[in-house]
C-alpha cells in the first residue's frame, strides 16, 4: 500500500511540471521514415487547422492525416522528442512533414484507400489513458515504423484529458466514446477488414464498442476484423468475461498482452479497490473458457520501464511480436 500511494504522489507530482506530447510541423521534413497517420477524433479542435485537439470531449467526429517522420537516428520503442523549448529537428526528432483535414468520412475514406496498402485492410489503435492526441499520434507512427506496417493505420483519439490526476474524467470519455468508435468502425467495414489494437484504458473502449455492435445485431462488422489485440488492458477480469459473452461472433485471432510488472495497472487496481486487472493475469484460465489468447511480458520489460508499454515500448518484444500482430 505504501508503495501505491508514494507512487500516486509522484504522479500528481510529474503532473505539474512534465512537458507533454506537441505536434511539431516541419514541412517537407523527409530525413526519415515518413509514416501516414489517418486520425479520427471526437475531441474538441483546439484550433481550426482541423488537425489538433484538446482533451475536451465533442460530439462529432473530425478526421485527417498526419504525415510523421520518423528520424534516421530512431531506436526501436523510443519516440526522439526535442527537449522542452528547443527546436525541433528532424534529423534527431519526430516531426509532421505536412498535416490535412478532411471535411468529411468520405474524403477520409477516400484519402485511406490511396495510402499504400490500403485496399484490403486497415490497422485501427485506440490509445490508453492519460494520453494526449500528439502522444497518440507518434506512438502509432513509432508502431508502424518499428513493426514495419504494411497497410494504412488509423488512430481513434478518444478524448482523454492527458492528465494524470484524470482516472476518472478519462473513464467517463470512455463511455461517452463508443458511439464514436462504433461509428468509425462500422464506416470501414464497409470496404475492407480491420486489425484493432488498443492499449491500456483504450481495451475498455474497444471491448464496449464491440459488445454494442453486438448488441445492435450488425454482425457484418464484427466478422470484418480480422483481429484484436488488448495491450496492458486496464479492465476488471470479471467484466471482460461478461462482455465478451455478449460479442457474436467473437474476433479471432483475441490476444491479451500481459504482465505482472505493470506498475501502472498495480495502480489502478489500488483505485478500484480490487486485487488486479486483466493486463495483469497470466493465463487464460480465470476466463471462463473464452478463446483468447495471453501473452505474458513479464519478463521482457527492460529495467526502469513500468511494464505498462512493454509491448511497443521494449525493443526486445518489439524483435519478438516484429511479424506478429497484424501489421503486415
Amino acid at each position: 500500500m505504501r508503495v501505491l500511494v508514494l507512487l500516486f504522489v509522484a504522479m500528481l507530482a510529474l503532473a505539474a511540471c512534465a512537458p507533454r506530447g506537441v505536434l511539431h510541423l516541419v514541412r517537407g521534413a523527409d530525413e526519415g521514415d515518413v509514416r501516414q497517420i489517418f486520425v479520427a477524433s471526437n475531441r474538441v479542435l483546439k484550433h481550426d487547422n482541423g488537425v489538433q485537439f484538446s482533451g475536451r470531449r465533442g460530439t462529432r467526429l473530425y478526421f485527417s492525416r498526419l504525415d510523421v517522420s520518423v528520424p534516421p537516428v530512431h531506436r526501436d520503442g523510443r519516440i526522439e522528442r526535442p527537449a522542452p523549448e528547443a527546436a525541433p529537428d528532424p534529423a534527431r526528432h519526430f516531426v509532421l512533414s505536412g498535416a490535412y483535414a478532411f471535411p468529411t468520412l468520405a474524403d477520409f475514406l477516400a484519402g485511406m484507400a490511396k495510402a499504400p496498402g490500403g485496399a484490403e485492410e486497415v490497422f485501427v489503435y485506440v490509445h490508453g489513458y492519460n494520453t494526449n492526441n500528439a502522444e497518440a499520434t507518434y506512438r502509432l507512427a513509432q508502431m508502424a515504423h518499428d513493426f514495419d506496417a504494411e497497410v494504412p493505420v488509423v488512430s481513434f483519439s478518444w478524448p482523454s484529458g492527458g492528465d494524470p490526476r484524470g482516472y476518472v474524467y478519462d473513464r467517463d470519455s470512455v463511455i461517452h466514446s463508443r458511439d464514436a468508435l462504433e461509428e468509425l468502425l462500422v464506416a470501414l467495414t464497409r470496404h475492407r477488414k480491420i486489425y484493432l489494437v488498443a492499449h491500456s484504458m483504450g481495451s475498455q473502449l474497444v471491448m464496449e464498442t464491440l459488445r454494442q455492435i453486438s448488441i445492435a445485431r450488425n454482425t457484418a462488422v464484427l466478422r470484418k476484423i480480422s483481429g484484436v489485440t488488448l495491450i496492458s488492458p486496464d479492465i476488471d477480469p470479471e467484466v471482460f468475461v461478461v462482455q465478451a459473452g455478449r460479442i457474436t461472433p467473437f474476433p479471432q485471432p483475441f490476444i491479451l498482452m500481459t504482465s505482472t510488472r505493470d506498475s501502472i495497472l498495480d495502480l489502478a487496481a489500488w483505485i478500484a479497490g480490487r486485487p488486479r486487472r486483466l493486463g495483469e493475469i497470466t493465463t487464460a484460465d480465470e476466463l471462463g473458457g473464452l478463446p483468447v489468447t495471453v501473452i505474458d511480458l513479464s519478463d521482457f520489460a527492460d529495467p526502469g520501464q513500468n511494464g505498462h508499454d512493454t509491448a511497443f515500448a521494449a525493443p526486445r518484444a518489439i524483435e519478438y511480436f516484429r511479424n506478429f500482430h497484424g501489421l503486415k
